[in-house]
């Protein structure tokens, strides 16, 4: 490629707009670029240096070539012999714009664009309204499944959630009004004589006595006696008995003294309370001790005479305290005893 290094500037030197233009021509461009293709492995020599010099000031706007139509003219005259004659026949110019023009195909109509049909122009239109419909269903279908869903579970476990509610508007209530120096117990499993457990709502630990507390979270009008061995709850026409409260807590009881060890005149110390909502309303003449809700830890408070010492308030809160650490354990059991 020696010889690019002395053609090069030659023609830039011969070329009619290299002295009167700023600008060189395409065609000097592209050789430039060529020429800096071609040593761009070494930098730093004058080859691509010079080249390259000359394309950054010369360079950034390329006068384009000039466009020329090609004419033929002066076309000489063919002789064509007929026979032993020789006639001459002359061609006229033929002109290159004539040619180039007739063997040139004709311009390409452009094809109509196909006019869309009304259905189609109906699916484009409807579309966004469509899919927001189907996103409204399927929000509308997921919500009646958690619906149902909500349902079942409230209608299966409506007992359970409806004494959880109860147990815990009566903490509320204890843990308000009780002293601190009252031990509250919520939940407790318990031990009984005949060897399975029962279910303690609340215990409150206090030198004035044990309470032991049943609560019941019933709605409606509550039939009753104290003797009687069951109950009924009325709300508007729907009816349903249940076994008598203080029956029910009468084990707790039991279970409690058992678990305390109490027995005799200690064991007399061991109170028995039913607490129902402030949504039943009795039909009958209660007992002393089933209270309303609100009234439990008023009823607790009355109890003022003094009935166990400090050791034996720390004992009962040690046998206490391991039934409440394997509370989870014995509720286990618990619910076994019902499944057999």
């Amino acid at each position: 490629m020696r010889w690019m290094r002395f053609t090069l500037p030659l023609l830039l030197l011969i070329s009619p707009l290299a002295l009167g233009q700023k600008q060189y021509t395409e065609g000097a461009c592209l050789l430039l670029q060529h020429q800096m293709v071609q040593f761009s492995a070494q930098p730093n020599s004058h080859n691509y240096q010079s080249a390259k010099r000359a394309f950054d000031n010369h360079c950034q706007n390329p006068i384009p070539a000039p466009v020329k139509d090609v004419v033929l003219t002066n076309v000489p005259a063919k002789p064509v012999t007929v026979g032993s004659t020789k006639n001459t026949v002359i061609t006229k110019p033929v002109n290159a714009n004539v040619a180039v023009k007739a063997a040139t195909p004709p311009p390409v109509k452009p094809v109509p664009a196909a006019v869309p049909k009304p259905a189609d122009v109906l699916t484009a239109l409807f579309a966004p309204v469509l899919a927001f419909l189907g996103s409204i269903l399927a929000m509308l279908l997921l919500f009646v499944v958690v619906l149902v869903s909500l349902v079942f579970v409230i209608g299966r476990y409506a007992a359970r959630i409806k004494g959880a509610l109860g147990e815990w508007a009566l903490h509320k209530v204890l843990a308000k009004e009780l002293p601190a120096s009252y031990q509250h117990y919520r939940n407790l499993v318990i031990p009984t004589a005949t060897g399975d457990f029962t279910e303690v709502d609340h215990l409150v630990l206090s030198p004035f006595g044990i309470f032991v507390i049943e609560v019941k979270n019933y709605r409606g009008w509550i039939f009753g006696g104290e003797k009687q061995p069951q109950w009924t709850v009325q709300r508007f026409r729907s009816k349903h008995q249940f076994m008598n409260p203080l029956h029910q807590n009468y084990k707790h009881t039991q279970a409690v003294k058992q678990q305390l060890g109490l027995s005799g005149k200690d064991g007399d110390s061991v109170y028995s309370i039913v607490a129902f909502s402030l949504h039943a309303e009795f039909k009958f003449q209660i007992p002393a001790n089933v209270k309303y809700t609100d009234l439990v830890g008023d009823y607790i408070k009355r109890f003022t005479q003094p009935c166990f010492s400090d050791e034996q308030l720390r004992q009962f809160s040690a046998r206490l305290n391991m039934a409440k650490a394997g509370k989870k354990v014995l509720r286990k059991l618990h619910k076994q005893q019902f499944n057999y």
